[in-house]
């Protein structure tokens, strides 16, 4: 490899990962304090019992409309923008909150359940890839940086005679203890 090249190499390995430091810290501090069973906690819970004149709805907009008219003015909360439907329940959620609409007994009343996460639990929201699009795709382009930088640290590795050796050792040690948890 020419000295262009591998200085192009890294180049590209040192600014990708500078660049994706911040959220490598969290994805460590969050996966190991997981490990420890330490997740964080919801600051603060909120019930409501709304009116539903029409009746129970599955409907995801007409559930948003109600659930977004419903947060308007004293009780101001800005209702998450991504949505999903588990066992009859509307959920709207970000690394910031949770917001769940679900039945009751009555028909013409729902609960409006609202969750407020401190900090440590959204950031292991973030780390779960329950925060929302933005994270999905920064999540995402993260883990294509992770195995570029990876993949660039080997080639430039094995491109250095005096590590070539060392390195392909250290590989085949990596890929034997893969193989050996999976027989465990």
């Amino acid at each position: 490899m020419k000295a262009k090249t591998r200085m192009l190499w890294m180049k590209l390995h040192a600014y990708f990962a500078c660049f994706f430091l911040p959220i490598t810290l969290v994805y460590i501090t969050t996966g190991m304090l997981y490990f420890f069973d330490i997740k964080g906690s919801v600051t603060s819970e909120s019930e409501y019992f709304i009116e539903m004149p029409q009746g129970w709805t599955k409907d995801e907009k007409q559930a948003e409309a109600i659930v977004t008219a419903y947060l308007v003015g004293d009780k101001y909360v800005e209702r998450p923008s991504e949505y999903y439907w588990y066992e009859g329940v509307h959920y709207w959620y970000n690394y910031e909150r949770e917001v769940a609409l679900s039945a009751t007994d009555d028909d013409k009343v729902a609960d409006l359940h609202i969750k407020e996460h401190d900090l440590l639990e959204s950031l292991l929201i973030v780390h779960k890839g329950f925060a929302g699009t933005y994270f999905k795709i920064f999540s995402v382009l993260f883990g294509l940086s992770l195995a570029f930088s990876i993949v660039s640290g080997v080639v430039i590795t094995l491109q250095l005679p005096q590590l070539k050796v060392p390195s392909l050792i250290s590989i085949a040690a990596g890929a034997a203890l893969l193989l050996v948890g999976f027989f465990l």
